[in-house]
Formats: C-alpha cells, structure tokens, sequence
C-alpha cells in the first residue's frame, strides 16, 4: 500500500494569527489612576456648580506591551548558591547578569515581541523534524520500510497574553515558553535478531503558567531542566508599556494608501541583547544605532519589501523558492521467483514555499495617526535532508526545514519606524547536529501613507 500522511504534519500552513477579529476588537482602555470613580467625580462636580462640557471626551492615548524574553543556562549548583545568597530571589536577575559577564552563565536565547493588552502573540524559532510513526510489515530480510510521518517542531516557542491593570503598572499574563531538542533515532526491535526500526528520542522542555507582572520588572517565569546533565536554564520575561503620542499633524492623504516597510536585520545576539535593554521602548533610536553597524558590516540586512496596501485590506508578500519534496511511496516488495520485484518509489509530492514571506492587515484610525496591524512575518529555508546513523539507507528523504516566524497584533503611530519582534534562527536543535549561531534577527516596520 502507499505511505500515508498524515494530515496537516508534512505542511506548517502559515494562517493571519487565528482570527483577525479577535485581534482587532476593541481593548480595555486603562482608567485615568487619579480618578477612581468616574460617575462620582462628575456628580461632585455637577454638585459644586462646575461648568459641564458637551464636547466629546478625547480618546485615550493607545498603548502597546512589549515583552523581552532572556533565557540564560547554567550550572544547577551555581542557581542554588544565587538563590541562597543574600537578597538572592529580589537580586536574582542582576545576579545572573554578572555570571553572564564572568562567563559561568550563558546567554542562548534572546527574543522580542511587540503586542497589546488582551492580545495573544506568539513566536517560534525551530527546526521542523518529519519523523515515522508507522511502519509496513518486515520483508524477508527484516526490514520494515515507513508508511506514515508525523512533524515534530524543535527549537523556541513562546506565547503570552497580557492583560493590563488599571493603572498600566503591572498585567496578567498567560504564558507559555518551550524548547525541545532531538537526541538522535534509536532503534526499536519487535523482534531482537532483528534490525528493528528507528524511533525518535526528543528532549522536551516546557514551562506554561500564568503570573502578575510589574511592567520594566524581570520576571522569572519558569526554569528548564538542561539536555546537559547538571545545567538548568533559567527563563526571563520583562514587560515594558509604551504609550503612544500622536503626531502634532497628523498625516494627510489623497489616495487613503497605507505603505508598508519590513527590514530584517540579524547581527550578534549579546549585541542585540544589549540595544534592546538600551531601548526597551523606542524602536527607532534602536533603529538608528544598527545603522553604523550596518555600515560597518557589524550587523546585516536579511531582508527588506514593501507593501501597499488599502486600510482594512489583508495583503501578502512572499519570496522565495517554492520546494517540492516526496510525500506519500510506495514501499518496496518482493514477488515470487516468477514476478518481478518492485524498488522503493515516490507517488506523491507536497510543496513549501521558502523565503520571506508577510500576512498583514493594517487599519487606519478616523485621525490618520494611528494603524492597527496584525501581522503574521515567517522565514523558511532548507538545511538538506535529515542525518542520522540509524535512518537506513533505504529509507526515504527527508527535508530538514527551519521554520522562524511570529504573529501578533499591536498600534503603531502613522509615519514612523518600529521594532516590532525578532525572527530568530533555531538555536541548538541537535537536528543534523545543528548548533547554536549566536544571532539575533530584529525586524522593523515602517508606517507610512501614501
């Protein structure tokens, strides 16, 4: 029989962050914190004789919440000692930084995120392993050839949604960070003599919760057992609240066009680590400081488009090669000494586009000062087939493909530059022994009209 595929495993189908209205619906706008009651203040003011005005109140100034991910691996022991040490929990993540800096902890994870109160955003930096999950009947030599796969993605996932308080001091968030790691095939024998079939062993680390956070505050929000013996990592999130000003004249338009600008820009990771700690909250003075580097061949710029797009309009961009790859076969058989018998052979092909690609749907407010996007960024590439010392020779390709991506839904101010998430590369995957690069890829958006 054919090899079954399983549905929907061989294909990561790139969608606009769930549903775009559950992006766009209206946020809880947070209350001024000088008035606790507001029906109680305009009666007191109505009781002392105060002047009401009928003009409309003026709409509250549009926040987003940004959020830096750190995660840092070190030995157990010295994370006992950091926590048994004076103040060790209030001076946790200080304390961790200077290890960083004495070399006895280790940076390998850095991410951003740009998103807004009572939005879900996501990012992902992996490695897409296509394993088997069945296997047809042994032949006379015993061996068993794959009849079904399964994608298992290795590498970051990260997923929060916060929900802000009142006084945009601290949110609510729910969050969930894994990081899975591939072992290598080792293989399972239904019959000892036998060479048996090669099954997955996968590291898995996840930590998902829900925790208050006090905004520019790190927050340890779970640790990770190492794949390394005796190590342990150590997850950081810190939330940051930027309120948006409009501009003093907002921009005008005849045509009602939104212009859409996305660079990629990669450079090392401890570097980039240090320009957002530097800018939590200004993306284009970070903007600004990558330029000199760019010159410098210090950083790179991966990737840069533009879209022009109507307001309310989803658009999409995408670049790339378009890859074709076997997903369905047919297994190799052996008739009687009269028949002939049948090779291995590929009946079925599935294709993935590769390169960059941007789902985005922008609307812009009555005034033209604000935009409200959501927008899904991904980039795809190939490393080659999948290597292991016991996937058998006779056994079909399989693509090894890196997925980096993230959706999302955030307020940007209409003519400007803004650091909106990173797009990361896998770090150490253990997929064809894949290690860690040590970089970190920052993508901006610019905001224009027509």
């Amino acid at each position: 029989p054919p090899m079954r595929h399983s549905p929907g495993t061989m294909k990561l189908h790139l969608c606009l962050f769930l549903a775009c209205a559950s992006l766009l619906t209206a946020q809880d706008q947070p209350k001024d914190p000088f008035v606790k009651d507001r029906k109680a203040a305009g009666a007191a003011s109505a009781t002392s004789g105060s002047a009401i005005s009928d003009k409309p109140a003026a709409a509250e100034a549009p926040q987003n919440i940004l959020c830096l991910v750190e995660t840092f691996t070190l030995p157990q022991a010295d994370y006992a000692a950091l926590l048994d040490a004076p103040d060790g929990r209030d001076k946790l993540h200080a304390n961790v930084l200077a290890a960083v800096t004495a070399g006895s902890a280790k940076l390998d994870g850095c991410h951003w995120i740009t998103g807004k109160s009572g939005t879900r955003s996501s990012l992902e930096c992996s490695d897409e392993l296509i394993c088997p999950t069945e296997f047809d009947v042994a032949d006379r030599a015993g061996l068993q050839y794959p009849t079904a796969f399964e994608m298992h993605p290795l590498g970051d996932r990260f997923e929060f949604e916060p929900t802000l308080e009142a006084d945009a001091g601290a949110a609510g968030v729910t969050h969930s960070f894994n990081r899975d790691r591939f072992l290598g095939f080792r293989p399972y024998k239904a019959d000892t003599t036998l060479a048996g079939v090669p099954v997955m062993d996968i590291f898995e680390k996840e930590g998902t919760s829900s925790c208050r956070m006090v905004a520019g505050v790190p927050s340890l929000i779970s640790t990770l057992n190492d794949s390394q013996p005796g190590a342990i990592t150590l997850v950081f999130a810190t939330l940051q609240v930027a309120t948006l000003t409009a501009p003093a004249q907002p921009a005008k338009t005849s045509t009602g066009n939104l212009l859409l600008t996305e660079r990629v820009i990669s450079l090392n990771r401890m570097k980039g680590w240090e320009l957002l700690k530097k800018h939590p909250t200004d993306g284009a003075a970070c903007f600004a400081e990558l330029k000199p580097l760019l010159a410098s061949k210090e950083a790179v710029l991966e990737h840069v488009f533009t879209i022009c797009a109507q307001s309310g309009t989803r658009a999409r961009h995408q670049s790339g090669r378009l890859y074709t790859y076997g997903t369905v076969f047919w297994p190799p058989s052996e008739g009687p000494p009269a028949k002939t018998t049948s090779l291995a052979s590929t009946s079925k092909f599935e294709r993935r586009s590769l390169g960059f690609s941007l789902e985005v749907e922008a609307v812009l407010g009555a005034d033209h000062a604000f935009a409200d996007l959501v927008l899904a960024p991904e980039y795809v590439h190939t490393t080659g087939n999948l290597k292991d010392m016991n996937w058998n020779e006779h056994y079909p390709e399989l693509p090894l493909i890196s997925c980096q991506k993230f959706t999302t839904g955030y307020t940007q101010v209409v003519g400007t530059t803004a650091l909106i998430g990173t797009l990361n590369p896998p770090g150490d995957t253990g997929a064809n022994e894949h290690k860690d690069e040590g970089r970190i890829w920052l993508l901006f958006m610019d905001v224009n009209l027509e």
